[in-house]
């Protein structure tokens, strides 16, 4: 995976150093993951987003090829408690990712005039894992008396601390998308699905679907 990685980037470098004609394309969006594992019948959602900048390549006629770079940012918030004026409790999760990805996608662009195009997009991501963590916080309080008052850092990268949980830093996602372009803005509304497992398990594995809307700035 990390060879694949590595070289399909120094060829895309390569290709936009060759390149006069290339167009540099930064944007930014919403992102939603929903990831399911095959030991549950329950998806999780996150919530988040992604910015960075593709650098589209012509080739021929509508046709191109487009390198990127993206960090995507992903949040999950779960909470719960129970109790009344003499005593309660309260517990809380919350999950924050953040990842690097190099898009490589082939795009055909349909112009109708000076001022707006239809395009269309598919190819692979290759997925670096940053940060994966969960901080779990608790509190007790008795008659306005707080008792006891803790939190837990989990590192999903870490076997030692995730133990069962533990995940993959590295992903290959495929997918595609459709973008409408006015002027210099673009829009865009794409999906991927991961390839690998995220869990770093040989009793599950763990999936995601990405959708993602976002404005781009075509210069």
């Amino acid at each position: 995976m990390k060879k694949i990685f590595a070289t399909l980037l120094a060829a895309s470098l390569l290709l936009i150093g060759t390149q006069a004609n290339a167009q540099l394309v930064p944007g930014a969006g919403y992102l939603y993951a929903s990831e399911k594992a095959s030991n549950s019948d329950n998806a999780i959602a996150h919530n988040g987003f992604y910015l960075g900048a593709s650098y589209n390549v012509p080739i021929v006629a509508g046709l191109g090829v487009a390198p990127g770079i993206y960090v995507d940012m992903l949040f999950r918030g779960k909470s719960s408690g129970e109790g009344n004026s003499s005593s309660n409790y309260y517990l809380a999760k919350n999950y924050r990712e953040f990842a690097v990805n190099v898009p490589i996608n082939v795009n055909y662009k349909f112009t109708f005039n000076r001022n707006a195009a239809l395009m269309f997009y598919a190819g692979p991501t290759f997925q670096v894992g940053v940060i994966s963590k969960s901080t779990y916080s608790g509190e007790l309080n008795v008659f306005g008396v707080k008792l006891i008052e803790g939190s837990e850092t989990i590192n999903y990268y870490d076997k030692d601390s995730a133990g069962s949980l533990a995940r993959n830093r590295f992903n290959m996602s495929v997918g595609g998308g459709i973008g409408f372009q006015a002027g210099d803005l673009l829009f865009t509304v794409g999906y991927d699905r991961s390839l690998l497992n995220y869990a770093k398990s040989d009793n599950y594995t763990t999936s995601r679907n990405y959708i993602k809307a976002g404005i781009n700035f075509a210069f």
